[in-house]
This record gives structure tokens, sequence and C-alpha cells, in this order.
């Protein structure tokens, strides 16, 4: 009986990561491999921050001064920051 719950537990518990890791992994400059790897080796969770301090593929950029890595809302070589757009 036991067996049988830690089986389970297991299989959620890298159903989970992978999922994780696939998902990080198509939005950062990480490839799945490496970052299934990473939180495999040190927990999902120190994992995720881990992946997370990776930078995007896809930045949106800064509007103003065309600097194509801005990651922030407040772009780092011009200063200016994006205007958020509040509907009521």
């Amino acid at each position: 009986m036991y067996i049988i719950i830690i089986i389970i537990v297991l299989a959620l518990y890298l159903l989970l990561t992978v999922g994780m890791c696939w998902q990080e992994s198509k939005r950062r400059k990480i490839h799945f491999a490496v970052a299934l790897l990473l939180c495999l080796i040190i927990t999902p969770l120190f994992g995720y921050f881990i992946i997370s301090g990776i930078s995007l593929r896809n930045p949106r950029g800064c509007e103003y001064c065309g600097n194509e890595l801005n990651e922030a809302p407040v772009c780092a070589l011009c200063g200016n920051q994006e205007q958020l757009i509040v509907e009521d």
C-alpha cells in the first residue's frame, strides 16, 4: 500500500518538474535538458529560482531608445518608464 502511494507521489513530482522545466525553457534562454537536469540535481524550487534568473528569449525592449535587451519596466539605458494602462 505504501509503495503505491510513494510511486504516485514520485510520478506527480516528476510530472510537475518536467512541466515546469518545459514551460520555463520555452520562455528563457536555457535548454530543456539543462533545466531538467538542474531541477533534478537540486530541488525544483531552487532550480526554478535559478532558471528564472536567466534572461528571456524575447525581451520586450524599450520603445523610447530601441534597447532590445530591456526586460524591466524601467530602461537601464535611457531611464524612461513604461506607462501602464489602467482601465477603470
